[in-house]
């Protein structure tokens, strides 16, 4: 009788809108190329998800606010106001760390995901992006200026591979890993929190599921690895080894131990 249960919560929503029949509210907090998409695409059609909803009106928000424009008060207004217009059950998005603190404060039953990727793997898949599929658009370029460019910064001469392919120095990228993981997990309470390993969400669909409080029956396993990067260069391959191991080192050894003890370095990565 599953199809029965699911069309019944599809009409409910129908006439009585998505903001008064839903089942859970959950927001993916992973970075940008750890899983958002697929945690999105992992649940079937009846399931309220999104993968970066308004993106755009969240980056101007935040930017209002960050910029004095908007005040908290304001800001708080406006995501309380676009949560009950979309009524999403499942909101997953590198972008809702802008705005985690509001999140956790304003919805205070709210659930959330941290999908994340060795430091590696992870650096090789930004690399990647900017390769593959540059963003030109001003807000997304903002936003990751934002996020990656450190003060002072410059490109030293063990990294000037990243100069001549247009990425920021090495300091910023694994700052920027380092900052949103740690962010996440100092302000999400524990009991509202699951962290699951990027190259594990197949296999911890399920718990997934359960944690969301969403129905196993909507699952959909072909969809838990979605938008890969084409294969290409490998330029964190051509970056000085001991520069790269001196820099995760520095800054993300400590959730590196804590969440992939088995790899101590890029060797023991499959890249």
């Amino acid at each position: 009788m599953i199809w029965l249960a699911d069309h019944s919560f599809r009409v409910k929503r129908i006439f009585l809108g998505r903001y008064r029949v839903r089942r859970t509210q959950v927001y993916c907090v992973g970075s940008a190329k750890s899983g958002t998409h697929s945690i999105r695409s992992m649940f079937s059609r009846n399931v309220g998800a999104k993968h970066e909803p308004q993106w755009a009106q969240l980056i101007d928000r935040f930017f209002d606010w960050q910029e004095r424009r908007i005040s908290e008060a304001e800001l708080r207004a406006w995501i309380f106001a676009r949560d009950r217009e979309m009524g999403l059950e499942m909101d997953s998005s590198w972008l809702n760390i802008l705005i985690l603190e509001q999140l956790v404060a304003e919805f205070p039953r709210a659930r959330f995901v941290l999908t994340i990727r060795d430091c590696y793997s992870w650096l090789n898949s930004e690399f990647r992006r900017v390769q593959n599929n540059p963003s030109r658009e001003p807000r997304r370029v903002k936003v990751r200026e934002f996020l990656y460019r450190r003060p002072g910064a410059v490109h030293l001469p063990e990294e000037q591979v990243l100069q001549a392919a247009g990425l920021h120095p090495l300091d910023g990228y694994l700052l920027r890993w380092r900052d949103h993981n740690e962010k996440v997990l100092s302000t999400v309470p524990a009991e509202r929190l699951l962290v699951i390993r990027t190259s594990q969400i197949r296999q911890r669909a399920t718990e997934i599921a359960d944690f969301a409080g969403l129905p196993r029956y909507a699952l959909r396993l072909e969809h838990t690895h979605v938008y890969k990067n084409p294969v290409s260069r490998n330029i964190i391959q051509e970056l000085d080894r001991n520069f790269l191991e001196q820099k995760v080192e520095q800054h993300c050894r400590p959730l590196m131990k804590r969440f992939f003890p088995e790899i101590k370095s890029l060797d023991d990565t499959k890249l």
